[in-house]
């Protein structure tokens, strides 16, 4: 018996007011004796949820119940709300967290957490988040315009399952009908998201529940790594740690600082490198120098007819 377990019951008896055993043995997956082993130990617990028979009948709780804080351990229910406040920010209406405060008794305004961007279309990022809830939540399939990573742009009709957020972006996981496989999509690729009225089909039903080995995402966190070490102006510390997870950074004198960080050996890498313009100098390793001498000479050139206007 797992404590998560027991308090999610107990929150759909709160939501639902009545279930049935076989209902509740379903969505855990255990048997119908479990839950009424469930029941009996909430009950003797001090919870007033008990089994009412004859037709209508199933497992009940008290409509004037409120959950008990006993039920949770004073750090189990900040985890909670913290966990509920980090993610008001993708909702609507009335805050979660603002429901759940009563549950503890220290200060839970230690966190705050806003996924939208600082620039001012903060409302489309929520409009977004909305929608793609939406989708998961009542299983509706979606169309949207994605630009993949070779810079194609496609039309893509998925079945969504879930939101991840993994290192700084949000993906979403779900059956692309063009790849026949299941795919990560990340959200700042899309254009012109779209619900369609047809029915998703779940992970279970596309591919058993198994796990693609082809998931381009994974694929990505695969990729080869290359240790680069670099010399950077101060005022470039800050975007170079933003960029990359830096594991030595020594400062100098002369108002510079050496680098090392270990970075994805992809064709983004030295794009993201030459942006620093002359402010970075990688130092090793060579192949690396001299992808971007290369990449610096290509831009150089687009600009050459400017540079004879000027004279």
């Amino acid at each position: 018996m797992q404590i998560e377990e027991l308090f999610e019951f107990v929150y759909i008896l709160i939501d639902k007011k009545r279930v049935t055993a076989k209902e509740m043995a379903e969505r855990f997956g255990v048997s119908s004796r479990t839950i009424y082993r469930w029941v009996e130990a909430l009950s003797i617990a001090g919870i007033p949820i008990y089994s009412a028979l004859g037709r209508g009948g199933g497992i009940c709780i008290s409509e004037k119940f409120a959950l008990d804080k006993t039920v949770l351990s004073e750090d189990e229910r900040m985890a909670i709300v913290s966990s509920v406040k980090a993610l008001d920010s993708l909702g609507a209406g009335t805050k979660a967290s603002e429901k759940l405060s009563h549950l503890v008794t220290s200060d839970s305004d230690w966190l705050e957490v806003d996924f939208a961007p600082w620039s001012p279309e903060g409302s489309e990022v929520r409009a977004l988040f909305a929608t793609l809830r939406d989708s998961i939540l009542k299983k509706r399939i979606l169309t949207f315009d994605y630009f993949s990573s070779d810079g194609r742009m496609e039309k893509r009709t998925v079945h969504p399952w879930k939101l991840v957020f993994r290192g700084q972006a949000w993906y979403l996981l779900g059956w692309c009908d063009a790849r026949k496989d299941e795919r990560f999509f990340k959200l700042s690729r899309m254009r012109n998201l779209r619900q369609t009225g047809r029915k998703a089909c779940s992970r279970q039903e596309l591919n058993g529940g198994e796990k693609s080995k082809r998931d381009n995402y994974v694929s990505a966190a695969k990729m080869p790594l290359i240790k680069i070490k670099t010399t950077v102006s101060n005022e470039k510390i800050p975007i170079l740690l933003d960029a990359f997870v830096c594991s030595e950074v020594k400062i100098h004198r002369n108002k510079s600082a050496s680098v090392t960080f270990t970075a994805p050996d992809s064709p983004w890498l030295c794009e993201t490198l030459l942006s620093f313009g002359p402010s970075l100098k990688i130092i090793s390793p060579f192949k690396i120098k001299k992808q971007i001498a290369s990449l610096a000479e290509e831009t150089s050139r687009l600009y050459e007819s400017t540079r004879r206007l000027d004279f």
